[in-house]
């Protein structure tokens, strides 16, 4: 397989062209972080695909290249999430992964202090409203558990129903902190290990980073006590059929990638907002200043009577707040109906939404 001295440019053209975004830097970053990722052969056959599943014949032809190594290569991708593989019945396909959240989060992993360091840099050069200001988000809040009433769940926000459902749980290490600590050599003050809650097969053996049902639950609570916000997976990113709960990151304002993009890089979106927004009963309020301290996107400040009060405009409905509050000053309430977010069923309806919007 040949590798023209233009492979990592055609790669970062193809993944500019998703909806996901790649763009471009003055400093030409992004081919820096492609290369420290993925070998010139690597970025050869990625560069030849886009958002369109397609047969390792298709590939290969328009390619121009063997078969089999094309085959070989494209699996090699999977793991790493360059490459997408839908498995159909009649013959696999492929199609080229996002950048975030896709191959950087699971090279994050794998890869090291530079790596990380060129991250960084790249999401503070390039045009993040690009990437994270389309709506659909690239993650969706769910509200933690305790935050809303359950009659008001819908299937995407049920962890309760995800957890019965199942017996084993995966729980990963958070990929922006890891990038931190690689970055910086120090620890953050938040357990590294609070991510994922996806479901395994009933078999799996237990673990460090597998967990029974109970333990997974009582994890996630803990979790949910520290003031992290849900950050949802999508159900079609794990294999589920329909929209419903399937896993979650558990986010820090300090260190979430995502939220970073509205608390650091000051862009009007980050996640995809719930359906819900905090809102705060002055009669109630003791002024003790936690729902502040809780709020993983800065969005609640003291009025001048020293009463917490929140942004509505820059409230992601995660309800963090509600549980975090003594006196019970605080709810989540349903939006209207012309500012509800519809949860999509595929990564096509997806990436349909995020173009038409």
């Amino acid at each position: 397989m040949s590798a023209s001295g233009g492979s990592y440019e055609r790669l970062a053209a193809a993944l500019d062209a998703l909806p996901h975004g790649y763009p471009k830097t003055s400093s030409g970053v992004e081919l820096l972080l492609l290369k420290k990722a993925f070998s010139p052969e690597e970025a050869a056959l990625a560069g030849h695909l886009n958002r369109k599943p397609e047969t390792v014949a298709e590939i290969a032809c328009r390619a121009g290249m063997d078969e089999a190594l094309v085959r070989a290569t494209l699996e090699n991708l999977v793991p790493r999430r360059l490459v997408l593989r839908l498995d159909e019945e009649s013959e696999d396909r492929y199609r080229l992964g996002p950048f975030m959240i896709g191959w950087y989060d699971a090279n994050v992993r794998l890869l090291d202090k530079e790596f990380a360091e060129l991250g960084a840099q790249y999401l503070g050069e390039c045009d993040g409203e690009r990437i994270f200001s389309p709506r659909p988000g690239l993650l969706g809040v769910v509200p933690v558990r305790g935050s809303l009433e359950s009659e008001l769940l819908q299937p995407h926000e049920d962890i309760a129903a995800h957890f019965g459902r199942h017996e084993r749980f995966l729980v990963r290490d958070c990929a922006c902190q890891r990038e931190q600590e690689l970055r910086t050599g120090q620890g953050g003050r938040l357990p590294i290990r609070r991510c994922g809650f996806e479901a395994l097969p009933p078999q799996t053996p237990l673990s460090e980073n597998v967990l029974d049902r109970e333990e997974a639950s009582r994890l996630l609570a803990e979790l949910e006590l520290l003031g992290l916000a849900h950050l949802a997976y999508y159900g079609y990113t794990e294999g589920a059929e329909t929209a419903q709960f399937v896993g979650t990151c558990n986010c820090s304002g300090l260190s979430c990638n995502v939220l970073r993009a509205v608390t650091q890089y000051g862009l009007p979106e980050g996640p995809q907002r719930s359906n819900y927004r905090a809102v705060i009963d002055p009669d109630e309020c003791i002024s003790c200043g936690e729902c502040i301290e809780r709020c993983p996107v800065q969005t609640i400040a003291q009025d001048q009577e020293m009463k917490a009060k929140v942004r509505r405009d820059g409230c992601i409905g995660c309800g963090s707040c509600v549980i975090g509050c003594a006196s019970e000053a605080i709810e989540l309430v349903p939006v209207p109906e012309n500012e509800r977010f519809d949860v999509p069923h595929s990564m096509a309806q997806w990436e349909e939404m995020r173009i038409g919007q």
